[in-house]
């Protein structure tokens, strides 16, 4: 990653910081009013509402139709079982369905990971056998209850009447299932090719169909209420803390005189009304809908007090959101100041910048120094006039001294003198006469006594020409490891000796314990 990419991301999560603080402030100094925040809520409630609705329709769709399609046999428990736990694992809010035939009645609800079902041909009995079904709706136990219709034991006639003025119904019942819990049903008739009616309820739990109205129950107590087109008044939304549950049901007139009124208003728009019960004020918002599946509006009623605790929470996010953008700033700068530091340190050692033929020059003038050594040939030997294979471990002795101090610069084919002799003597004891062959040749030694990593990491190896004359300039980066020169003594065994640049030499430090200073100190990290 570069730099400038770094930086970038340290100044994005610098800016995310002072945003989140700075809207924080903002809101902190806003005046909130408690209908401005209830109609807020409202206005998002509706758009989830309008989607479960929606959802309904759709269900009633596909269950019309394939009943228009079906004949007896589908009405068999098991074809029933079959395509009704379908139907309910792919929608997102049914949890259960009713059928009511003049011979016989229908129920299967989901329940966690199985099913509950029941199949009756005795409508006159009050006696209801259940079974539970696992995911493969096979019968994983069985037990009996007592009920005289599931809607909250109305009968079968009375939900006629009521269908006879009024297309769709909602209700609210307990569950007869072991373990109760309201449910929330659209009750509905169709009928079949035979023209046989059937009174159909799709069933919704109050609790799972909370958890896609989290505009209203971000709040910690809210009450909502459907109005239906028959003019009653469902609640499928209460607070979860039943310690309320008791307080809430003595609001329930106060509501439905709020709807009353607003129902005879002339605009019918949505409004929002206050008052005043248990020494709490109350807000109530009333909204209306186009009307959908039996649905005309709905009320949202929530505590003044729980508006403005609410309200609090969310601007103290942003303090929070802050906060925690603060830490993970402050982590990404230590990391990316380490990595910098890492990369530079890398940078120094290892991106080597070739030296122009000015800067040679000037070194050669300027004689051996700490970062400067001399070489004549890397084999031929001008004294004994013959290759003499010593030579290459002296080249190699320079490379590590320079590796294992602070970095420099072995220029072969000048003498100790100053003179540039160049690499002829050199390249006529090659197999091929030239500077190619040569650095060839050169990094196989470097490369069987340092390794091929050491070699194209720490090394720069060019070949300048001076008044025709060729040389060898090797530029040798400060090594990040101890680097040793493999040799072998006058026994014949291998050993290892460390070189360093003290001065204008290469210097071996023999004492072991001097090596293990040295390198404590030189490449302490």
């Amino acid at each position: 990653m570069t730099s400038r990419n770094k930086i970038l991301i340290t100044v994005f999560f610098i800016i995310l910081t002072f945003s989140s603080l700075f809207t924080y402030w903002m809101k902190s100094k806003e005046d909130t009013f408690a209908d401005e925040i209830i109609s807020t809520a409202s206005t998002s409630f509706k758009a989830n509402l309008n989607n479960f609705l929606y959802s309904v329709e759709f269900s009633i769709k596909e269950l019309n139709n394939n009943i228009k399609r079906s004949g007896n046999v589908q009405f068999e428990s098991n074809n029933l079982n079959t395509f009704f736990s379908k139907m309910i694992l792919e929608d997102n809010y049914l949890k259960g369905v009713v059928l009511a035939h003049n011979k016989f009645s229908y129920v299967i609800y989901q329940d966690n990971s199985s099913w509950a079902t029941t199949y009756d041909k005795d409508l006159t009995d009050s006696i209801t056998n259940w079974k539970r079904l696992n995911n493969k709706l096979e019968t994983v136990s069985e037990w009996t209850d007592t009920y005289s219709f599931f809607l909250d034991n109305q009968k079968l006639t009375d939900i006629l009447i009521q269908l006879r003025k009024n297309k769709y119904l909602w209700k609210i019942s307990k569950s007869k299932l072991p373990d109760s819990r309201d449910l929330f049903t659209n009750i509905y008739e169709t009928s079949n090719n035979d023209g046989e009616k059937i009174i159909v309820g799709l069933l919704f739990s109050t609790q799972e169909i909370s958890k896609h109205f989290r505009s209203v129950l971000k709040f910690e107590n809210p009450l909502v209420t459907i109005i239906t087109t028959n003019q009653e008044i469902v609640t499928p939304i209460v607070t979860n803390d039943t310690s309320v549950v008791s307080a809430y049901k003595q609001l329930s007139p106060e509501i439905e005189r709020l709807i009353h009124s607003w129902g005879k208003s002339q605009t019918m728009g949505a409004h929002s009304y206050s008052f005043e019960m248990f020494n709490k004020i109350f807000w109530s918002r009333i909204e209306n809908i186009n009307p959908n599946i039996g649905v005309d509006g709905f009320a949202v009623t929530i505590s003044a007090a729980d508006l403005s605790k609410t309200e609090k929470k969310q601007e103290i996010v942003y303090l929070y959101l802050s906060f925690f953008l603060t830490i993970i700033t402050i982590i990404i700068a230590i990391v990316l100041f380490r990595k910098k530091k890492d990369s530079n340190s890398t940078s120094i050692n290892n991106e080597l910048q070739p030296l122009s033929d000015d800067e040679i020059i000037e070194m050669i003038k300027n004689g051996e120094t700490e970062f400067v050594e001399f070489k004549s040939s890397i084999r031929w030997d001008y004294r004994e006039e013959k290759v003499n294979k010593i030579l290459e471990d002296v080249i190699l002795k320079t490379i590590a001294a320079f590796a294992n101090a602070k970095g420099g610069t072995l220029l072969i084919g000048v003498t100790d003198d100053l003179e540039i002799i160049g690499l002829d003597k050199d390249f006529s004891t090659l197999k091929k006469q030239d500077a190619d062959y040569f650095e060839l040749h050169t990094r196989k030694l470097i490369n069987n006594q340092y390794g091929i990593t050491f070699s194209n990491e720490s090394l720069l190896m060019k070949f300048p020409k001076f008044d025709g004359k060729t040389i060898c300039s090797i530029q040798v980066a400060a090594s990040e490891k101890p680097v040793f020169l493999k040799t072998r003594n006058k026994q014949g065994n291998e050993i290892e000796k460390f070189y360093v640049r003290s001065g204008n030499a290469s210097q071996e430090i023999s004492s072991l314990k001097e090596v293990n200073e040295y390198i404590n100190v030189r490449f302490k990290k």
